[in-house]
C-alpha cells in the first residue's frame, strides 16, 4: 500500500491528468525540451477558499491564540486560494482533474486573477466586437490578449461594471475601513462559509483577525463572481497558470505532491474544506426537494378531497331528479335504471 502511495505522488509531481467524459486521461501537463512545461490547451478553474490557523511560538497555553486584543486572546488566520486544471473550455466537472488541488495564498491568488478578469473581460469586448465588424484585422488582433470569442462573452457576462456598490477589486490589500468610534477596522478579501471570496472585516492591521462586525460597505462582487467562475485559458496567459501552478502547494486530497516544504497542514485544511463547502452546497440545494414532495402531497390531497366530494354531490343530484310519477304505487317494483349508492 506504500508503494503505491508513493508511485501515485510521484506521478502528481509531474504531470496532471485531466479526466474527460468518459474517464480516460485527455492529457498530460508535460515538459518542453527546455524544461517549460505545456499549459496549451488547459484551463484553470477556481475551487474554494479557506482559513489556516497561524501558529506563533508565542500562543497562549490556554486556547494557543496569540493575538491580544481588549483584554482576550484571539486566533489569526491565513486564507487561501485552491484551484484545479481542466482540458475543456468548460471547464465543467468530467473535464477538471478534481483530484488534485493548487493551493496558494489569497493575495497572490487574486492579484494575479483579478489583473486577468479585467484585461480578458475588455478584450471580449474590444476585440470580438471589432472581428464582427471587421474580419480584416487579424494580423493586429494576433499581438493583443488571447480571447475565445465564442465562450468570453458569457464569461464575463458577471463584469458589467454596474453602478450598484463599491468595486471590490480596490480592496485586494489589507486596509483601513469602518471606524465605529471606538474602534478601527480593516478590510480585506476572505472566505465565507460556502468557500466563496467576500471582504472581510478584521480588528488588525494585517487582516488575520476576522471580526464579527457588520460590514457598513456594499460590494458588487462583480470582479470576484466572474473571478470565481472564469475558466481562464492557459495559452498565452502564464500568471494564470504557469506561475501560479509553480508556487503552488499541489494537494491531492489532505497529502502535499510538491511545495508546501512537505508540509501537510495547508492540505489537510484543503481537503477539510472542500468537504465542508461541498456538504454546505448540497444541503443549500436540497431545500428544494422537502418544499417539492409537501407541495406534491398537498396538491394530491387536495385533488383527492375534490373528487371525492364531486362524487358524492352528484350521486345525491342524480336521486333529486327522478320524478315520483316513475313510480308504480301499485306495486313494489322499483325502476332498473336508478343509480346504485354504494
Amino acid at each position: 500500500m506504500m508503494l503505491l502511495r508513493l508511485v501515485w505522488a510521484l506521478a502528481l509531481t509531474t504531470s496532471i491528468t485531466c479526466v474527460g467524459a468518459q474517464g480516460f486521461p485527455l492529457r498530460r501537463l508535460e515538459e518542453s525540451g527546455d524544461g517549460d512545461k505545456d499549459f496549451s490547451g488547459l484551463y484553470a478553474k477556481y475551487s474554494n477558499c479557506f482559513r489556516v490557523k497561524i501558529q506563533d511560538d508565542n500562543d497562549d497555553d490556554a486556547e494557543g491564540n496569540s493575538y491580544f486584543y481588549n483584554g482576550k486572546y484571539y486566533a489569526q488566520y491565513a486564507t487561501y486560494a485552491a484551484f484545479h486544471m481542466c482540458s475543456a473550455d468548460e471547464c465543467g466537472k468530467d473535464s477538471c482533474d478534481s483530484s488534485t488541488g493548487y493551493v496558494t495564498d489569497l493575495e497572490t491568488y487574486l492579484e494575479s486573477n483579478v489583473e486577468f478578469v479585467q484585461e480578458y473581460c475588455n478584450a471580449c469586448v474590444n476585440q470580438c466586437r471589432r472581428r464582427l465588424e471587421d474580419e480584416a484585422e487579424e494580423e493586429e488582433e494576433d499581438e493583443e490578449m488571447y480571447v475565445d470569442c465564442d465562450s468570453c462573452a458569457n464569461q464575463c457576462s458577471l463584469f458589467q461594471g454596474s453602478d450598484d456598490g463599491y468595486d471590490e477589486a480596490n480592496y485586494l490589500d489589507c486596509q483601513a475601513g469602518y471606524n465605529d468610534g471606538e474602534t478601527q477596522y480593516y478590510q480585506a478579501p476572505t472566505c465565507d462559509s460556502q468557500g466563496n471570496i467576500v471582504i472581510g472585516m478584521f480588528y488588525d492591521e494585517d487582516c488575520t483577525v476576522k471580526s464579527n462586525a457588520a460590514m457598513e460597505t456594499e460590494f458588487k462582487y462583480e470582479t470576484f463572481g466572474t473571478v470565481e467562475s472564469m475558466c481562464a485559458p492557459c495559452y498565452g496567459n502564464d500568471e494564470i497558470c504557469e506561475e501560479l501552478y509553480d508556487d503552488a502547494t499541489h494537494c491531492a486530497g489532505s497529502s502535499v505532491t510538491q511545495g508546501g516544504d512537505g508540509d501537510n497542514t495547508i492540505c489537510k485544511k484543503y481537503a477539510d474544506a472542500v468537504r465542508e463547502v461541498t456538504y454546505a452546497r448540497r444541503k443549500k440545494k436540497s431545500h428544494f426537494f422537502p418544499v417539492f414532495v409537501t407541495v406534491l402531497i398537498l396538491s394530491g390531497l387536495c385533488c383527492f378531497l375534490s373528487h371525492t366530494y364531486f362524487i358524492r354531490h352528484r350521486n345525491k343530484a342524480n336521486e333529486k331528479s327522478i320524478p315520483l310519477s316513475r313510480f308504480d304505487h301499485g306495486t313494489s317494483q322499483i325502476p332498473s335504471d336508478l343509480p346504485v349508492v354504494s
